[in-house]
């Protein structure tokens, strides 16, 4: 008796919870994450009910909200171009599904629950929207370096969360967007409560507070190993994927990767200046060899059009790539946080 393969269509269930369970996480993390800020930010810049005759804190306060205006409108910039780019891969695929031969006679208004119950079954979602990001050699390039710039955003948030000392219940929210979508709306958000958290706007009381908490956390172990090793097998395990594409490792090497993404929020890697450069200078090569390789199918003109024509899945992630190296581009301007 044949065991059944709850990965492979007609029987989709392991593929189909993964993708539900993605979309739910991301709901919720976003609202999570939306809420605290906007009840922070209420309290904090709009909702100090004790006037203050400090001219400095008053200025600060000021500052902080125009600066959180800003990383608010480019999180919403990037949570519009995701969810259509998201919306529009998952409306192809499912007319894709309906009308193999021909896309084009599929209509929405034949929707049902047993229709799209169906649909989730007997596709690959998961594996197809994976398959997208590297179906060629300009969406290789492109997942390559947006995953590439996942990595480093994530060392950073990692960095910056350390040296504010925020806790493991502040964090686990971003973390989690974080692992789900493109990185730019998460790093945007996190820009956010970087401001808020901002000593220089913070009441006096709760400000001496923070510091009484930050010295009893002070006796942590520290991180010992590192960041190397994570950063060349991510870089390889990216390099392999294109060649994997039609393999049955091609999944597990995409969890895999998303395993590797998570390690900067551990404390056991060591996440100083130095090594972080020498992880950007090994990533460039691997950029560089990646290149190299699919130099036959590779020019800067189809790398532009992947832009429009590469695949919804592809553009979800090259278009926040290019957004998030915006938000990188106004953090410098702004003098960082």
């Amino acid at each position: 008796m044949a065991i059944p393969d709850y990965f492979a269509p007609a029987q989709n269930y392991i593929g189909t919870t993964l993708f539900l369970a993605y979309i739910f996480a991301a709901l919720y993390a976003t609202f999570s994450i939306s809420y605290s800020l906007y009840s922070q930010y209420n309290t904090i810049i709009l909702g100090s009910k004790k006037p203050t005759k400090d001219e400095n804190l008053q200025r600060a306060r000021s500052a902080r909200a125009r600066h959180i205006q800003i990383y608010a409108f480019l999180a919403s910039i990037s949570f519009a171009t995701l969810s259509y780019n998201m919306l529009m891969f998952l409306i192809n695929h499912y007319l894709t599904w309906s009308h193999p031969s021909d896309p084009s006679l599929s209509k929405l208004s034949d929707l049902s629950v047993e229709r799209l119950k169906n649909w989730m079954l007997d596709s690959s979602l998961f594996q197809d929207f994976a398959i997208d990001l590297v179906k060629d050699a300009p969406n290789a390039v492109w997942t390559q370096a947006a995953l590439s710039g996942t990595w480093f955003w994530g060392i950073w948030i990692a960095q910056k969360a350390r040296r504010r000392r925020f806790d493991a219940s502040k964090m686990r929210s971003f973390i989690l967007l974080s692992q789900i979508l493109p990185i730019s709306f998460t790093a945007a958000l996190f820009l956010i409560q970087l401001h808020l958290s901002s000593p220089d706007i913070q009441d006096p009381e709760s400000l001496s507070l923070s510091a009484d908490a930050q010295i009893a956390k002070k006796a942590k172990i520290k991180p010992k190993a590192s960041l190397q090793l994570p950063n060349i097998l991510l870089n390889a395990s990216l390099l392999a994927l294109p060649s994997l594409r039609s393999h049955k490792v091609f999944v597990a090497l995409i969890l895999f990767e998303r395993a590797i993404l998570l390690l900067p929020h551990s404390k056991l890697l060591s996440l100083r200046d130095e090594e972080v450069v020498k992880c950007i200078t090994v990533s460039g090569g691997f950029l560089m060899a990646n290149a190299a390789m699919l130099r036959k199918d590779l020019n800067l003109w189809n790398v532009l059009g992947a832009l429009g024509d590469g695949g919804f899945a592809v553009k979800a992630l090259a278009w926040d790539m290019l957004l998030g190296g915006l938000v990188a581009v106004v953090l410098g301007w702004g003098g960082g946080v």
